[in-house]
């Protein structure tokens, strides 16, 4: 699997001095939480539902047989890659595209039509997406079975609860839709953000994306290796690390504030898979036709394009996700506390931003 190591930016492929981009960072999230707290004083986001689309059984069901005809090779680089990394950054570009690829959705068709759990939330997908990013990162070689599980959940939850089941509970699914609520081409993204709901799990699956990235980078350390930590703790730690700090900045929010994530998960995609898809995407591809001596062109992956998408994703996303947080923080606290309510949250932006660009540039 080393064909598939993540992380390509070291700290020698900075254009600039790490602690500079560090304070400039911080710096321009400092700058853009007052420019909002002087200049936005009241909430200008409202909520834009989601609208039902269309049954797409023909689209899913082509799908279904391409899948049957892809070659053993060539399942890592479909899943690792192009489902895992380039479905999310297609859907911020389009919108949801894994609702209407997805193949196992092809069991709503027989649904019983039970009412699905309201308890149950996004929960079933926070602990699907843990199970892959344990494949991805910790046992690579599981992915067989992993896929065969996942496949005979959806389809069980599928028969029984029908679309619900895979618009809360499919992993993928639901990475797919929350990124597709920043795609341009659906309109406002901050009203599509707003209209996020806010259900039992939302946190689990922000933190699950935002640890996992962030344990990807860790990991992948000599430092790391040197502490002799199995990785599966340190993926499980990464994970409630972001949880925790994220309810304990958000306590008075709850799960109110995780929308303003969505974009600093989008950030980190971009930044931390950005060159294994660019060079990896291409040998995806030509596995899938059965091109096994391909050999792809790494000129997208040039240390100093990489290092520019890096920074420009990860500062993005925080700045998007503070104008978000910001909107709907207007809403949720009183008039005297607008901008002082918002400060442990500023302290998070800030932390995660630091966190995530010397994970990129320092391992």
């Amino acid at each position: 699997m080393t064909a598939l190591a993540h992380g390509v930016g070291a700290r020698h492929d900075l254009p600039l001095p790490l602690d500079l981009v560090l304070q400039g960072a911080a710096v321009a999230l400092l700058a853009s939480f007052l420019a909002l707290g002087l200049l936005w004083t009241e909430p200008r986001f409202s909520a834009v539902p989601d609208e039902e689309g269309r049954d797409r059984w023909p689209v899913r069901a082509a799908v279904a047989v391409g899948l049957l005809l892809v070659p053993a090779a060539a399942w890592p680089h479909l899943v690792f890659v192009l489902l895992w990394v380039g479905v999310p950054v297609l859907s911020v570009l389009v919108g949801p595209v894994w609702r209407v690829l997805n193949p196992l959705r092809l069991a709503t068709r027989f649904s019983l039509g039970r009412a699905y759990p309201e308890r149950l939330g996004h929960w079933p997908a926070a602990v699907g997406l843990f199970a892959f990013t344990w494949v991805e990162l910790v046992e690579p070689d599981a992915l067989p079975w992993f896929l065969v599980a996942h496949a005979a959940v959806g389809v069980a939850g599928g028969v029984v609860f029908g679309s619900t089941w895979f618009e809360r509970a499919d992993g993928f699914e639901v990475f797919s839709t929350l990124l597709g609520r920043l795609s341009p081409l659906r309109g406002n993204p901050f009203r599509r953000l707003v209209a996020t709901p806010v259900r039992p799990g939302l946190v689990a699956v922000v933190a699950v994306l935002l640890g996992s990235t962030a344990f990807d980078g860790l990991g992948s350390a000599p430092s790391w290796e040197r502490l002799g930590v199995p990785d599966a703790l340190g993926l499980l730690g990464a994970v409630l690390l972001v949880a925790g700090t994220y309810l304990l900045a958000c306590r008075a929010f709850g799960g109110r504030l995780a929308h303003s994530l969505v974009p600093i998960v989008a950030g980190y995609v971009v930044a931390h898979y950005y060159s294994l898809l660019a060079v990896e995407g291409q040998r995806a591809v030509a596995l899938l036709v059965g091109a096994t001596g391909f050999v792809p062109d790494d000129a997208p992956a040039a240390p100093l394009l990489v290092a520019s998408v890096q920074v420009g994703a990860v500062l993005a996303g925080h700045l998007l996700g503070v104008v978000a947080a910001h909107d709907r923080a207007l809403r949720l606290l009183p008039p005297q506390r607008h901008l002082t309510g918002q400060v442990p949250l500023l302290v998070l932006m800030v932390g995660y931003t630091s966190g995530g660009l010397a994970l990129l540039f320092a391992a």
